[in-house]
Protein backbone atom coordinates (compact mmCIF):
# COMPACT_ATOMS: atom_id res chain seq x y z
CA UNK A 1 0.00 0.00 0.00
CA UNK A 2 3.42 2.45 0.90
CA UNK A 3 4.31 1.57 -2.68
CA UNK A 4 1.23 2.84 -4.44
CA UNK A 5 1.11 6.00 -2.39
CA UNK A 6 4.30 6.78 -3.46
CA UNK A 7 3.87 5.80 -6.91
CA UNK A 8 0.55 8.20 -6.91
CA UNK A 9 2.51 11.28 -5.25
CA UNK A 10 5.14 11.04 -7.64
CA UNK A 11 2.62 10.44 -10.78
CA UNK A 12 0.92 13.89 -9.44
CA UNK A 13 4.55 15.78 -8.32
CA UNK A 14 5.49 15.44 -12.34
CA UNK A 15 1.99 16.87 -13.72
CA UNK A 16 2.03 19.93 -11.03
CA UNK A 17 5.94 20.44 -11.77
CA UNK A 18 5.27 20.20 -15.67
CA UNK A 19 2.01 22.56 -15.41
CA UNK A 20 4.26 25.34 -13.53
CA UNK A 21 6.29 26.06 -16.05
CA UNK A 22 3.77 25.91 -18.90
CA UNK A 23 1.18 29.61 -19.28
CA UNK A 24 -1.73 28.75 -20.39
CA UNK A 25 -2.89 31.84 -22.82
CA UNK A 26 -6.69 31.97 -24.11
CA UNK A 27 -5.39 31.03 -27.63
CA UNK A 28 -4.22 27.31 -26.14
CA UNK A 29 -6.83 26.85 -23.83
CA UNK A 30 -9.31 27.60 -27.36
CA UNK A 31 -7.05 24.69 -29.21
CA UNK A 32 -7.55 22.63 -26.16
CA UNK A 33 -11.23 22.93 -26.02
CA UNK A 34 -11.67 22.48 -29.99
CA UNK A 35 -9.25 19.42 -29.57
CA UNK A 36 -11.90 17.88 -26.86
CA UNK A 37 -14.75 18.48 -28.73
CA UNK A 38 -13.03 16.34 -31.78
CA UNK A 39 -12.51 13.89 -29.58
CA UNK A 40 -16.03 13.95 -28.21
CA UNK A 41 -17.82 14.04 -31.81
CA UNK A 42 -15.62 11.21 -32.93
CA UNK A 43 -16.85 8.93 -29.87
CA UNK A 44 -20.32 10.01 -30.49
CA UNK A 45 -22.72 7.00 -31.10
CA UNK A 46 -24.77 7.58 -34.42
CA UNK A 47 -28.62 7.34 -34.67
CA UNK A 48 -28.38 3.86 -36.22
CA UNK A 49 -26.44 2.79 -32.57
CA UNK A 50 -29.05 4.09 -31.27
CA UNK A 51 -31.74 2.85 -33.11
CA UNK A 52 -30.41 -0.56 -32.70
CA UNK A 53 -30.96 -0.38 -28.97
CA UNK A 54 -34.57 1.03 -29.44
CA UNK A 55 -35.32 -2.20 -31.90
CA UNK A 56 -33.56 -4.63 -29.38
CA UNK A 57 -35.95 -3.33 -26.60
CA UNK A 58 -39.03 -3.24 -28.49
CA UNK A 59 -38.35 -6.75 -29.81
CA UNK A 60 -38.05 -7.89 -25.79
CA UNK A 61 -41.39 -5.80 -24.88
CA UNK A 62 -42.94 -8.13 -27.37
CA UNK A 63 -41.73 -11.10 -25.72
CA UNK A 64 -42.31 -9.58 -22.64
CA UNK A 65 -46.36 -8.56 -23.63
CA UNK A 66 -46.75 -12.13 -25.52
CA UNK A 67 -45.19 -13.91 -21.95
CA UNK A 68 -47.20 -11.68 -19.84
CA UNK A 69 -44.20 -10.79 -17.98
CA UNK A 70 -45.56 -7.36 -16.92
CA UNK A 71 -42.14 -6.42 -14.96
CA UNK A 72 -40.07 -7.35 -18.01
CA UNK A 73 -42.76 -5.03 -20.19
CA UNK A 74 -42.43 -2.42 -17.84
CA UNK A 75 -38.25 -2.25 -17.69
CA UNK A 76 -38.62 -2.76 -21.78
CA UNK A 77 -40.76 0.37 -21.98
CA UNK A 78 -38.80 2.39 -19.14
CA UNK A 79 -35.84 1.16 -21.42
CA UNK A 80 -37.04 2.39 -24.65
CA UNK A 81 -37.81 5.92 -22.73
CA UNK A 82 -33.96 5.91 -21.59
CA UNK A 83 -32.59 5.60 -24.90
CA UNK A 84 -34.85 8.10 -26.35
CA UNK A 85 -33.65 10.76 -23.97
CA UNK A 86 -30.51 10.17 -24.67
CA UNK A 87 -30.73 10.73 -28.28
CA UNK A 88 -31.96 13.83 -27.45
CA UNK A 89 -29.82 14.57 -24.76
CA UNK A 90 -26.83 13.79 -27.07
CA UNK A 91 -28.25 16.00 -29.49
CA UNK A 92 -28.14 12.66 -31.80
CA UNK A 93 -28.83 12.93 -35.65
CA UNK A 94 -28.87 12.02 -39.30
CA UNK A 95 -28.24 13.37 -42.23
CA UNK A 96 -31.36 10.72 -42.89
CA UNK A 97 -34.10 12.81 -40.67
CA UNK A 98 -36.36 15.56 -42.29
CA UNK A 99 -36.76 17.63 -38.52
CA UNK A 100 -34.83 16.71 -35.79
CA UNK A 101 -35.21 13.31 -33.77
CA UNK A 102 -36.96 15.55 -30.89
CA UNK A 103 -39.97 16.08 -32.82
CA UNK A 104 -40.45 12.40 -34.00
CA UNK A 105 -40.15 11.26 -30.35
CA UNK A 106 -43.12 13.52 -29.75
CA UNK A 107 -45.02 12.69 -32.66
CA UNK A 108 -44.48 8.81 -32.75
CA UNK A 109 -43.33 7.99 -29.23
CA UNK A 110 -43.78 9.50 -27.01
CA UNK A 111 -47.72 8.88 -26.55
CA UNK A 112 -47.48 5.37 -26.90
CA UNK A 113 -44.71 4.63 -24.49
CA UNK A 114 -46.69 6.63 -21.52
CA UNK A 115 -49.71 4.40 -22.59
CA UNK A 116 -47.58 1.10 -22.40
CA UNK A 117 -45.94 2.23 -19.24
CA UNK A 118 -49.02 2.60 -17.64
CA UNK A 119 -50.09 -0.41 -19.17
CA UNK A 120 -47.77 -2.62 -17.89
CA UNK A 121 -47.76 -1.24 -14.39
CA UNK A 122 -51.96 -1.82 -14.27
CA UNK A 123 -50.93 -5.39 -16.00
CA UNK A 124 -53.16 -4.63 -18.68
CA UNK A 125 -52.57 -7.39 -21.34
CA UNK A 126 -55.07 -6.02 -23.62
CA UNK A 127 -53.60 -2.31 -23.51
CA UNK A 128 -50.64 -3.72 -23.88
CA UNK A 129 -51.12 -5.41 -26.78
CA UNK A 130 -52.65 -3.03 -28.65
CA UNK A 131 -50.61 0.04 -27.85
CA UNK A 132 -47.55 -2.58 -28.95
CA UNK A 133 -48.55 -2.46 -32.16
CA UNK A 134 -49.27 0.97 -32.12
CA UNK A 135 -45.65 1.37 -31.15
CA UNK A 136 -44.54 -0.13 -33.78
CA UNK A 137 -46.69 1.21 -36.54
CA UNK A 138 -45.30 4.62 -35.82
CA UNK A 139 -41.64 2.99 -36.20
CA UNK A 140 -42.48 2.55 -39.37
CA UNK A 141 -43.96 5.56 -39.83
CA UNK A 142 -41.57 7.59 -38.68
CA UNK A 143 -38.97 5.46 -40.39
CA UNK A 144 -41.12 5.87 -43.88
CA UNK A 145 -41.45 9.56 -43.35
CA UNK A 146 -37.73 10.09 -43.24
CA UNK A 147 -37.30 7.98 -46.66
CA UNK A 148 -36.29 4.87 -44.49
CA UNK A 149 -39.75 2.55 -45.20
CA UNK A 150 -37.51 0.16 -45.86
CA UNK A 151 -36.47 -0.44 -42.11
CA UNK A 152 -39.66 -2.29 -41.24
CA UNK A 153 -40.22 -3.07 -38.14
CA UNK A 154 -42.53 -5.99 -37.28
CA UNK A 155 -44.52 -6.57 -33.76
Amino acid sequence: MKGLFCVSAGISSIFLINSCGQTTTPDNKQAEIDSLKTVIAELKPGLGEFMLQIKYHHDSLGKAINQKDYDRAAYEVDELKETTEKIQQLNITNDKLQKPFPIFFDKYLQGPLNTLADAAAKKDEASLKTNFISLTENCNSCHHENNMGFMKIVP
